[in-house]
């Protein structure tokens, strides 16, 4: 199984479940360390950015070794590189050593300044993740090898007018515990396609262009996502179940895609999703998109175990969001029954 590169049509190229209630408690992470939030670092533990003149172009370098303690690093959405919609863009030299699962989190809670802001990950080949700001944060977990990686801050707007602070961490992980596959909770079975060749909720068409992939939306009359009617609240989850049919490809890079609506609660920031599946030789991807945005997923995929993939995201609260499941051409063997675990999560900022 291999990790997806996602980007939108227009982007170039540069690139713990628990229960309760939506209040105000964050729920325990998932991850060994603390996930970047409820308080967690200072504002002056932190690598300050001092190039910004060059940064855009050239990584900064911050001296810093991740070997699983936390790595930070401060900077500015400054109005000063205009090239189009391009505000700003800084990038930071980081050193991962030995190989680990890591949670890089951007906090900037005055991103609404500018139309877009986005937090990337790259190594010498390029893009491993982008990451969209959605209620003060963007998030992605990643497996790294060793190596040497860029944290990148990238702000577009068409109008900005006021600069901002930022900060990124990078903390370690454990993919085993983010939502892991357990009973309780609300169970959404996918609705019957059968009558209309298991093409009634496909919705959203996903293609390789090297090295990223892009979406689009089919043509398919009636396509519509299965509205599952479901809130995932900060504190909660659900489930949903389906089958990956045996079906031929209408072209893109997928046979058998389903797609299905739910909203986010009041306090929920962030979306913790696993996709665990069985039946065959298979290879299944999970993706997140805004309700009527197809060609913009958020998060990019991290293959966990065998038969298991897990995605992160930023949301904003109260919004509903379209869960997509497709199996790739790579697997060998279909009908594949999976089942898609969400869990709710509320994040504090880290410290600025």
């Amino acid at each position: 199984m291999r990790a997806l590169f996602l980007t939108a049509l227009a982007l170039a190229p540069a690139l713990t479940a628990g229960c309760g209630d939506d209040g105000g408690t964050s729920p325990v992470d998932g991850a060994t360390a603390p996930d970047a939030g409820g308080g967690d670092g200072a504002p002056g533990d932190c690598h300050p950015e001092t190039d910004d003149a060059r940064n855009d172009a050239t990584s900064e370098p911050t001296g810093a070794t991740f070997g699983g303690q936390r790595v930070a690093v401060c900077g500015n959405v400054d109005i000063d590189h205009p090239a189009g919609d391009l505000v700003d863009r800084d990038l930071y030299q980081v050193t991962v050593a030995p190989g680990s699962p890591v949670v890089v989190r951007l906090s900037a809670p005055l991103a609404e300044e500018v139309e877009r802001l986005d937090l990337l990950v790259r190594d010498a080949g390029g893009v491993r993740a982008i990451a969209r700001v959605r209620a003060g944060n963007a998030v992605t977990t990643l497996v790294l090898p060793v190596g040497e990686y860029t944290l990148g801050v990238e702000a577009r707007s068409a109008g900005a007018v006021t600069s901002f602070p930022y900060r990124i961490e990078m903390n370690a992980d454990t993919p085993a515990l983010r939502c892991p596959p357990m009973g309780g909770g609300t169970i959404h079975p996918e609705a019957d396609e059968s009558a209309s060749g298991h093409r009634a909720n496909d919705v959203i068409e996903v293609r390789q262009q090297p090295p990223l992939l892009a979406a689009m939306a089919t043509n398919a009359t009636g396509d519509a996502p299965d509205a599952t009617q479901e809130a995932v609240t900060a504190g909660s989850r659900f489930a949903v179940t389906g089958s990956s049919a045996n079906v031929t490809t209408v072209g893109d890079e997928y046979r058998d895609r389903d797609t299905f609506s739910f909203y986010t609660g009041s306090t929920t920031n962030q979306l913790d999703l696993r996709v665990a599946w069985s039946g065959g030789i298979a290879d299944l991807d999970v993706l997140v998109f805004e309700s009527d945005k197809p060609t913009d997923p958020m998060g990019t995929p991290t293959a966990a175990v065998i038969g298991e993939e897990i995605v992160v995201t930023s949301v904003e609260p109260q919004t509903q969001y379209w869960l997509w499941v497709g199996g790739s051409n790579r697997s060998t063997s279909f009908p594949v029954a999976y089942t898609v675990y969400i869990c709710g999560r509320e994040i504090a900022a880290s410290p600025i």
